[in-house]
């Protein structure tokens, strides 16, 4: 099944990619991944469990691609098969559209029919990309221009 998701992250590309790059930096916002290890530079071991008893394990390893823009995958191993492309463009100067689309093949028969019903591996991206989203506009904030938590206590201006 091939699924494509775009997210806009309020980061310059240069500091977008290099974010997203370094998964140890906010692995620990993924809700339903229960392991995201870097074993080498280009490899990520990857597990993620879904409803119905579903666990997916995968080794992910980084692909070649012409453009410095790009980043690819593609798994090897495991239960779920794998392929990917995660694209970056320039908006504005703070602002970055990200591209991801996957092609992913669930081997065991049952759960990829009951993907298909319920899509529940869509769900999980959905997930995942908002969770990593909303943990990269926290970092990029300032502490300076956050909201005050409570308004209602702020000073009156004249």
């Amino acid at each position: 099944m091939l699924l494509q998701k775009t997210l806009h992250m309020n980061q310059s590309l240069e500091e977008c990619k290099s974010r997203l790059a370094s998964i140890q930096s906010y692995r620990r916002q993924f809700l339903m991944v229960t392991k995201a290890t870097v074993t080498s530079s280009k490899t990520v071991d990857f597990s993620f469990r879904g409803p119905f008893g579903f666990e997916a394990h995968t080794v992910l390893l980084a692909a070649d691609t012409d453009s410095p823009e790009q980043f690819a995958f593609e798994s090897t191993g495991g239960n779920i098969d794998l392929m990917g492309l995660v694209e970056f463009t320039a908006i504005r100067p703070n602002c970055t559209e990200v591209t991801l689309a996957v092609h992913y093949d669930i081997k065991n028969k049952l759960f990829a029919w009951l993907d298909r019903k319920f899509r529940f591996v869509d769900a999980f991206l959905n997930s995942e990309l908002r969770s990593i989203r909303s943990h990269f506009e926290g970092i990029a904030a300032p502490v300076a221009e956050r909201a005050t938590m409570i308004p209602a206590f702020q000073t009156a201006t004249a």
